[in-house]
């Protein structure tokens, strides 16, 4: 066999290779179960963003509010909410954290969550997340009225609940053919699916390439006499002996044959399996709205420091999510609770370190605004004129300017 046709085989060879594993499966389809197990179980970039995102939304913690005569929100404590998010779940020995935790991965990965409440008196007591790769939604025909519900079905229990007893979060899917499916979220890695599979491939090529490495290459006869095949599976035998296994790996065989050899291995670098990892990273990131930079992703630099990454994330994430989720406890929690209107749940972020800058620099512009003000309200001059000149120099609302007509020549404190 001439060179020029070894040549051409291992072209082809190296071709089908990359071939193959560039090809894109559509392997896990858009079902929630395997949704949650291509993506969350199998992918490591995908589990350690949604990972991420749940840490840090358990991270903080929840507070009640109860608007007062002004119309103004202010936190309160003993509430019958309170006792609920103390002691969610005494069966399972739930804490909040874990349902907070449940129903987040959930709405991450399958674009829905639904939280049961079991009630006592009327009041919910009692609450669990249901896997919401085991529920299914039906609905009535009419759009506008559906008469949802939703089936449970799991080991031993099948139970179908109505509509208001159960609190559906789900993540808005615009692309849907029936009403039931007008109903059901959208998961972030259905639409990343291609990435996330192609990631998963990743991990299988460097994993067979570590193990097997394939066909490390090929020798070709180049005396005038060619090996006989006997000679040519005891040349093949000795090779195999003398590089074989990770303690001859890069090993060197002699022989005083006419031979040639040819690589046909190909490395990490052939596959691009590094930089196909980053590229699924930042793919990831990028579907949920997060810097790269956050996953060790060193050549990203979009912003100056970790810190701004992370506020970043949580105006971008974070806060809409827990706002999402927010909303939905209203409505099914502390409606229960607190028919009156008069109370709410939120997320606490008084302890997020990014998100306290700007909350600082805001009292310090606050402070300036104060003294400023004081200083002219000080000013042996009316009060009409002193109007004049904090309205020409700061900007604040009519409400605060039309009390500062009404005001006596005294100084205000900050």
């Amino acid at each position: 066999m001439s060179f020029i046709q070894d040549l051409g085989r291992y072209a082809s060879y190296k071709l089908s290779q990359r071939n193959d594993l560039l090809s894109l499966f559509d392997k896990f389809g858009t079902s929630q179960s395997n949704l949650i197990e291509h993506s969350y179980e199998k992918n490591v970039d995908a589990y350690a963003v949604v990972k991420k995102i749940a840490d840090i939304f358990v991270g903080c913690g929840w507070v009640v509010e109860q608007k007062d005569e002004t119309g103004e929100w202010q936190i309160v404590e003993d509430t019958t909410i309170h006792d609920l998010l103390e002691n969610p779940n005494q069966q399972k020995g739930y804490t909040w954290r874990d349902i907070d935790e449940q129903m987040i991965t959930y709405l991450l990965c399958s674009g829905n969550s639904y939280l049961y409440g079991e009630t006592l008196e009327g009041k919910i007591s009692e609450v669990d997340v249901l896997p919401s790769n085991h529920v299914d939604i039906t609905a009535s025909e009419n759009f506008f009225l559906p008469n949802l519900k939703y089936t449970f079905d799991l080991g031993k229990v099948s139970e179908t609940y109505d509509q208001e007893d159960i609190e559906h979060t789900r993540l808005f899917n615009p692309n849907y053919q029936n009403i039931e499916e007008s109903y059901e979220g959208l998961s972030v890695f259905q639409v990343a699916a291609k990435v996330v599979q192609v990631g998963n491939d990743r991990w299988d090529a460097s994993a067979h390439l570590f193990q097997n490495r394939g066909m490390a290459g090929m020798i070709t006869d180049q005396s005038e006499v060619p090996l006989t095949q006997d000679q040519g599976e005891k040349l093949q035998s000795a090779f195999k002996k003398s590089t074989a296994g990770t303690d001859k790996f890069g090993g060197v065989r002699v022989t005083n044959k006419n031979l040639k050899y040819i690589s046909m291995a190909m490395s990490a670098t052939d596959l691009q399996l590094i930089e196909q990892g980053v590229i699924s990273l930042r793919a990831i990131c990028n579907v949920l709205g997060l810097d790269s930079s956050l996953f060790n992703d060193p050549s990203n630099k979009t912003f100056n420091n970790r810190l701004e990454a992370e506020k970043a994330m949580y105006t971008n994430v974070i806060i809409p999510l827990a706002d999402k989720i927010a909303a939905k406890h209203n409505n099914y929690i502390v409606k229960n609770h607190y028919p009156d209107g008069n109370y709410r749940m939120r997320k606490d972020y008084s302890k997020v370190e990014s998100l306290q800058k700007d909350k600082k620099q805001e009292a310090q512009k606050d402070k300036i605004v104060m003294d400023g003000v004081n200083v002219i309200l000080n000013m042996p001059i009316s009060n009409e004129s002193k109007v004049l000149m904090i309205k020409d120099n700061y900007k604040l609302s009519e409400d605060v300017i039309n009390s500062l007509k009404t005001m006596p020549n005294e100084p205000i404190s900050d």
